[in-house]
């Protein structure tokens, strides 16, 4: 009688630990799969700091507890220029070479609001549009007193 091979000596089946492996890798590549999806549509913080080739923070975007924010500084690192957004609404404020604030313009639920201020960060005009579609002007000394208006 002849004797018939049936392949290798090797028993048939799946090697477990094998399978094992190979659905973890499966398990692995979709999920970097979903996270280079979920990056490529969006990238989530609640601030974003960018900063210069000498690593000196240039501008902040942040997610704050009154509201979002975006602020510049100088190359001395002083605030120059801030653009935010709080429950009494925008504001947009400017700022000199020592971070005082020299310019601002602002919305609120009672009025659209313009002010400059002077070298001290005294305010000397201010400008506005109440709810009701009143104008103001007003002017003022370097003491804050109102030395013009209009209203």
């Amino acid at each position: 009688m002849s004797q018939q091979s049936h392949g290798s000596d090797m028993p048939h089946g799946s090697n477990g630990v094998a399978d094992a492996a190979g659905v973890r890798i499966a398990e692995l590549e979709a999920n970097v799969a979903a996270l280079e999806a979920r990056i490529a549509r969006a990238i989530e913080t609640r601030s974003l700091r960018l900063v210069d080739a000498d690593g000196v923070e240039r501008a902040v975007v942040e997610a704050g507890r009154d509201g979002p924010s975006l602020i510049f500084h100088d190359d001395a690192g002083a605030v120059r220029l801030k653009v935010a957004l709080s429950a009494s609404g925008p504001g947009l404020t400017l700022a000199d070479e020592d971070g005082k604030t020299r310019a601002w313009l602002g919305f609120t639920k009672e009025a659209l609001r313009i002010g400059f201020a002077d070298e001290n960060g005294n305010s000397r005009a201010f400008f506005g549009v109440m709810r009701s579609g009143q104008p103001v002007a007003k002017f003022y000394d370097a003491d804050g007193n109102v030395v013009w208006s209009a209203e």
